[in-house]
């Protein structure tokens, strides 16, 4: 039995954590004991529903980083969580070295927490990866763009880089750890894991990474209920604080279709504003396997999940992003033909017109089932073993 500690640092929303949650179920019923230091607590917990998992608040940065340039790289969104303020990060670290001092850890498993990795490289400790391909950059010197769709210079993603390669060393001056040589060196582990699958890794296929697929958790989810109204189903999954949802569901409203719009967190009031004969909103999840099959035309904000689960049911999406990591997804989809999507700046898109292209589209129909074709015999529980294994791997002997 290994004493495992899981950081989560940056999750705003569940999304990676749900993708971890069978790996931690599948190391507990291998006899580990599994510690969980996570941004948000309600949200874990409400998420591992029983597991036997020990829960702390992870430490996180809370200054401003409003005058820092937008977001072009990964070394950005280092800058951006606190890499600018190497004396605050230092703290930081120096917190997750109190937890792990205390839990005396065999293995440090994160997802998207730098700091819990710079805070391992300090106390020496062995760690593995994962992350669904953003929060895992290939290993280049610059990191590459992340907005693709727009020029970025070398000089602008060096500069980004230098500066974030000069807050972790300074913070590893403060705590006594080894400097970087390059800011790739924050991710090198005994393990990289990657779950997604190669078309749909954010930075695009890599050679001789592991890729594992996506993991969904088995709870059941009702049925959609869909307006009792004739013509094509529309099902929407969208955040109502997108600033273009009033304008989303006018149109749709105005196309009388039956609708079915899952927006978490929707007020019942809120609600009320927009629903009718022909829509209907809620803020209750429901099974995507259904969706997919009675669905004509999806919309979503192109979060990973999502994406991957109905590209495996031979479905093409509507992807309007409503951040950088969906936009870069969305990009990657739309490029390779398997949906549609909406810039992340433009305003006023025409829905009707994109429900008509992602309807009277051969191709993406094609693509879509080619994408479901090539997965058709991918196991969920035979890729949680082998990651579970090779984590396992990752733990020194005793």
């Amino acid at each position: 039995m290994a004493n495992i500690v899981i950081a989560w640092e940056l999750g705003g929303g569940t999304g990676h954590l749900h993708t971890l949650a069978p790996v931690i179920g599948r190391l507990i019923e291998r006899g580990h004991l599994v510690t969980l230091i996570a941004r948000d607590l309600l949200r874990a917990r409400s998420l591992l529903g029983q597991l036997p998992v020990t829960l702390f608040p992870a430490p996180f940065w809370a200054g401003d980083a409003t005058a820092l340039p937008k977001v072009a790289s990964y070394a950005d969104v280092l800058l951006r969580i606190g890499f600018i303020d190497p004396v605050g990060m230092a703290t930081l670290v120096q917190s997750w070295l109190a937890f792990y001092k205390i839990l005396q850890p065999d293995l440090i498993l994160t997802e998207h927490a730098p700091t819990a990795l710079l805070a391992a490289r300090v106390a020496n400790l062995p760690c593995a990866v994962v992350g669904t391909g953003f929060t895992l950059p290939k290993a280049e010197e610059p990191f590459t763009s992340i907005t693709p769709w727009t020029l970025v210079s070398d000089k602008r993603l060096q500069e980004s880089s230098s500066k974030a390669l000069e807050g972790c060393n300074r913070v590893l001056d403060r705590c006594g750890g080894e400097h970087l040589q390059q800011l790739s060196d924050l991710l090198v582990s005994r393990f990289q894991g990657l779950i997604t699958f190669a078309e749909l890794d954010h930075y695009g296929p890599r050679a001789g990474a592991e890729y594992y697929g996506h993991f969904m958790s088995p709870d059941p989810m009702p049925r959609p209920i869909w307006p009792a109204r004739g013509g094509p189903r529309i099902f929407v999954y969208i955040h109502h604080h997108f600033r273009h949802f009033a304008g989303l569901m006018q149109q749709l409203d105005e196309m009388g279709c039956p609708t079915l719009v899952v927006s978490p967190g929707i007020s019942r009031q809120e609600a009320g504003r927009y629903s009718g004969r022909r829509l209907r909103i809620s803020n209750r999840q429901v099974d995507i396997t259904a969706v997919a099959e009675e669905a004509d035309a999806i919309f979503s904000h192109s979060p990973h999940g999502l994406v991957v689960e109905l590209l495996r049911l031979g479905r093409a999406s509507i992807l309007l992003p409503n951040y950088v990591e969906q936009a870069l997804m969305a990009y990657r989809v739309e490029r390779q033909g398997l949906g549609v999507a909406g810039g992340p700046r433009r305003e006023n898109h025409d829905y009707r017109k994109m429900v008509e292209t992602l309807r009277g589209n051969r191709a993406i129909a094609d693509n879509a089932a080619a994408f479901s074709r090539r997965y058709r015999d991918y196991s969920q529980e035979e890729a949680v073993n082998t990651l579970v294994q090779r984590l396992e791997e990752c733990i020194p002997p005793y």
